[in-house]
């Protein structure tokens, strides 16, 4: 009786996060020699027949032999402390992230100052290059700017069909899989102790290979646990990426 209801819940699963509750997001990424960590807390409050997301970032570092550290992080590393909130549909979707344009500005001026302190040149050069480098960030669209903040809250929305079972799938040619053409291969859904659902991916194409292992609480919506590996070929070489990502009470 209570694997069939745990079932018939995973095959229903909707958007129903926690209100008013601190949580604790965390990403990690390795790749050879390099780590990437972004940490942040989360919290939900219910808003006309959608939510806000609250967050505030609490660390962004990349740990690299070279001490050089990677760009993503040092714009995300200019927020820390600062609130973020942005506003959700009722399935979760992001529709609208306040002071976008602000928060913009000093990611993308971060993100400049970074890059063209790793050249030595004159100060005013430097200053010159790193107003080229901005340049072309702060033209994106604002989708793309709202997309890059979404993401520090969809990375815990579930967005997968739950129903049990094994099926096959394609997934697109992505520049995050590294692949530029489809990966196919077949996703399971199979209930766990405790009533979270996972959601395994395996899929492949000539040159990309990629594990995708979700932990889902179908009564929240939320992906508690999320672990991608992906490993990318060329001829005799093979290059993999782990990244981590992991929803925990917060503080």
């Amino acid at each position: 009786m209570l694997l069939a209801a745990i079932v018939l819940q995973a095959s229903a699963v909707a958007f129903s996060p926690p209100l008013d509750v601190p949580l604790r997001v965390a990403s990690e990424r390795r790749e050879d020699t390099r780590a990437y960590r972004l940490e942040r807390q989360l919290r939900f409050v219910r808003e006309g027949e959608g939510y806000r997301a609250d967050v505030v970032l609490r660390a962004a570092t990349g740990d690299t032999p070279d001490s050089s550290g990677t760009l993503y992080e040092a714009g995300y590393a200019a927020l820390i402390g600062t609130p973020i909130r942005l506003h959700l549909d009722r399935a979760g979707a992001v529709t609208a992230v306040d002071d976008l344009p602000a928060l913009w500005e000093r990611f993308c001026a971060r993100v400049a100052e970074v890059a063209a302190a790793r050249r030595v040149l004159a100060p005013a050069d430097r200053a010159r290059l790193a107003a080229r480098i901005a340049m072309p960030l702060r033209a994106l669209p604002a989708e793309r700017q709202r997309a890059m903040f979404a993401s520090l809250v969809s990375v815990a929305i579930a967005d997968e069909d739950l129903t049990p079972g094994s099926r096959p799938v394609t997934l697109p040619a992505s520049s995050a899989f590294g692949s530029a053409t489809p990966l196919d291969g077949t996703r399971t859904v199979t209930p766990l102790p405790g009533g979270l659902v996972r959601s395994t991916t395996r899929a492949a194409s000539a040159t990309v290979t990629l594990e995708r292992v979700l932990d889902i609480d179908p009564g929240t919506g939320l992906v508690m646990r999320n672990s991608k590996t992906v490993t990318v070929r060329a001829g005799a070489l093979e290059k993999a990426s782990v990244t981590l990502i992991t929803v925990g009470p917060g503080d």
